[in-house]
């Protein structure tokens, strides 16, 4: 009996320590908040965003945020993710409105940060956004 438990034992212990490790995807759903900015004009303002994962591995984001700190704007963008060296990098364009036009967004996130540039005929600034935790409740609007 002791035998069949040592050898149990052993077998368990060189499974656990034995086996690979498997790192998993990151993975970006849920909210974000921070600040967007445009260097060619010096604006600037909140920035809150949504992200879903789609079935395919990229992502649906829903920006909204804040233009002279009081005109709301909102738009949703699909960005192509491919994950590298464990960071996620990110693509895609959005036709936000006739005036401002269409955008390209490039973007690099870990786990918990998401920096992006985009560039349109009229702009050219950057988003940063950090991960909203349950344990910040005014990080997620709560």
């Amino acid at each position: 009996m002791f035998r069949r438990s040592l050898i149990f034992a052993a077998l368990l212990f060189a499974t656990i320590v034995g086996s690979p490790q498997t790192s998993q995807a990151l993975d970006l759903s849920g909210t974000w908040t921070g600040q967007w900015e445009d260097f060619n004009t010096g604006h600037s303002g909140p920035l809150r965003a949504t992200f879903v994962k789609l079935t395919d591995g990229n992502y649906e984001v829903n920006f909204s945020g804040r233009f002279f700190k009081i005109i709301p704007f909102r738009y949703t963008v699909v960005l192509n993710a491919v994950e590298k060296d464990g960071k996620v990098h990110l693509s895609g364009t959005s036709n936000v409105s006739r005036r401002r036009g269409t955008f390209t967004y490039t973007a690099e996130a870990t786990d918990t940060n998401f920096v992006s540039s985009f560039v349109s005929c009229k702009d050219n600034g950057q988003f940063r956004l950090d991960r909203c935790s349950y344990a910040e409740p005014s990080c997620c609007g709560k």
